[in-house]
């Protein structure tokens, strides 16, 4: 049996290691100096100020929501606009924080946000809108934008798949008050777990690292990275030091060194990473796209910068095949392929929202038959090879046997 090709990899090289390995050696294994440079690099790369590392991406959304919340002042029960296809991630971190989703249908080209749908959903109860840049291609920023500024509206943007994309020139990330990234393992870069949370807004910025921090009032991002030995005046301003006063109900969502020296080596060899999975895309998209009667590959407009943390791929209506057909054949060859982000019919959501997935037929239409398969930095000439081979394969035995059927051969 040939070596499974899966949907993710992680790439830990010797800068990696040799970092890991001096947050061992200092003997400090909570939150310190790799995790401040880590963050404060990770946002800078983002067009933004401030970083904010916590244990996941879909905690980095709920505190942003809750820093959102905190700031504004917004009603137990607001609205929030989200796409009908992400992972459950998104409209969860909305519920967790007190909010209510409101979906919107996706654009069956890009798999992105339609921005020409928000205008209708929104009310008086409307307090934001999360765009995701989903499998790492950015949404439509400019309509976005515009319909958040008619409408007084926040923008969190939910970055988990998107590290390094931009958007006409400017970074994911950069076009609201504040964003969520992921850093999981299959993810474009990762901490192993983890997530970062980045805004411009100093106050925002502040309320995020108090809460992942069980709220306490000491949020300083230095002092993170100070010297244990030394004592903060800052903390001691008060009756009690600041970092054992809680002024927030505030959660347990912080990473520790090991993390942080594993992300900082990450975003050292970024560059390489980001070139592999952009090549390995295009050489897919290139050698497939002779398929483009029967299935739906990648499209970004030239002034988009793609990260491919995945492959997608959507069989069209004209195929004699079905997904499942197709999919169960790229397993069978040991090809990891997932479906594509399904939401509005997972159960819990039919259970909370009922049977609404018919009211987003983008949405449903990719539920049917969207899935993806691996582009990532991990993958040689050979995998891609593999990959080409198994699909022409299946494709081919499927149209000639048409051909024979119907005579046209």
């Amino acid at each position: 049996m040939s070596k499974k090709i899966g949907v993710g990899y992680a790439y830990v090289s010797a800068q990696e290691k040799k970092y890991v390995n001096e947050a061992l050696d200092a003997g400090r294994l909570s939150q310190g100096e790799f995790v401040y440079k880590f963050e404060t690099q990770f946002a800078k790369l983002h067009g933004q100020r401030f970083g904010i590392a916590c244990n996941s991406g879909t905690s980095a959304l709920h505190v942003g929501l809750e820093a959102l919340k905190e700031k504004y002042g917004w009603a137990h029960g607001s609205e929030v606009i989200v796409p009908a296809i992400t992972f459950i991630a998104t409209s969860n971190a909305c519920l967790h924080a007190g909010l209510t989703p409101v979906f919107v249908d996706i654009d069956p080209i890009t798999y992105n946000m339609n921005p020409d749908l928000i205008e209708a959903k929104i009310n008086q109860r409307t307090v934001a809108i999360m765009p995701v840049h989903t499998f790492g291609q950015p949404c439509e920023m400019d309509p976005i934008v515009a319909a958040a500024k008619k409408h007084g509206l926040a923008i969190i943007e939910d970055c988990a798949e998107a590290h390094f994309s931009t958007y006409k020139g400017n970074p994911v990330g950069s076009f609201g008050e504040i964003s969520g990234f992921s850093t999981y393992v299959a993810h474009t870069i990762t901490t192993g777990i983890g997530g970062v949370i980045c805004t411009d807004d100093s106050n925002l910025a502040e309320i995020s690292r108090s809460l992942i921090a069980h709220g306490r009032a000491c949020t300083c991002e230095r002092c993170v990275a100070s010297d244990p030995s030394r004592v903060c005046k800052l903390r001691m301003q008060t009756a009690i030091d600041k970092r054992f006063m809680m002024v927030r109900l505030g959660y347990s969502y912080r990473i520790g060194e090991l993390e942080g020296a594993l992300g900082l080596g990450q975003l050292e060899n970024r560059n390489k990473i980001m070139t592999r999975r952009k090549q390995n895309a295009k050489y897919l998209t290139l050698r497939l796209k002779k398929y483009e009667d029967v299935v739906q590959l990648p499209y970004y407009p030239a002034y988009v910068d793609h990260s491919f943390m995945m492959y997608p791929i959507v069989v069209k209506n004209t195929a004699s095949f079905t997904r499942k057909e197709f999919t169960e054949h790229l397993e069978k060859n040991n090809i990891e392929s997932r479906p594509m982000l399904p939401l509005l019919n997972q159960p819990i959501y039919v259970k909370l929202f009922g049977n609404i997935e018919r009211d987003y037929p983008a949405a449903h239409w990719i539920n049917d038959n969207g899935f993806y398969i691996g582009c990532h930095h991990g993958l040689d000439e050979e995998d891609l090879e593999r990959i080409i081979e198994c699909i022409e394969g299946f494709i081919d035995s499927i149209k000639n046997a048409s051909s024979v059927k119907f005579g046209t051969k």
